[in-house]
């Protein structure tokens, strides 16, 4: 029996730890939005369909401040982080070879669809925060992420 993860979950685990090299996340002491109170699940389930699990919140002990859900049509993923950060550095490190820019949702926002060929990375700047919206990439993960963060961004 081999002792090898599969390829999908080793890419997972080394994309959630480059991900916490560059992006630090939010430091204790610090008063910060819940991620998981940013969108409601009925709000996420008229953008992507019905949600299985979540909101899941990450462990508060790993220093990540994320919320994360399943969906239940295809159990794909979907997270929503918050960062702070050098957002330019953001840029550097998840824009790809050309970001999107999506001045909709603010002059600094960015759209990587196909981030590492595995998921649709958004990100948007407010404050001195940083919102991420990803999913796995597709036809649709732009608009997906697009409308969440449309939704999210007032609540942050």
């Amino acid at each position: 029996m081999s002792n090898v993860l599969p390829g999908p979950i080793v890419f997972s685990c080394s994309a959630l730890l480059l991900s916490w090299l560059i992006v630090p996340p939010l430091f204790a002491g610090r008063s910060v939005p819940d991620p998981c109170k940013l969108i409601t699940v009925a709000e996420l389930e008229a953008i992507v369909g019905k949600i299985s699990m979540g909101p899941k919140p990450a462990d508060p002990n790993s220093g990540e401040v994320s919320c994360e859900y399943t969906v239940a049509k295809d159990s794909s993923w979907l997270m929503i982080n918050l960062h702070e950060g050098n957002f330019d550095a953001m840029r550097k490190s998840f824009g790809g070879k050309s970001p999107v820019s999506v001045p909709e949702l603010g002059k600094d926002a960015f759209l990587n669809e196909s981030y590492v060929d595995f998921s649709a990375e958004l990100f948007v700047k407010k404050g001195d925060l940083a919102l991420r919206v990803s999913m796995p990439k597709g036809p649709a993960a732009p608009d997906k992420i697009k409308a969440i963060a449309k939704k999210a961004l007032p609540r942050l």
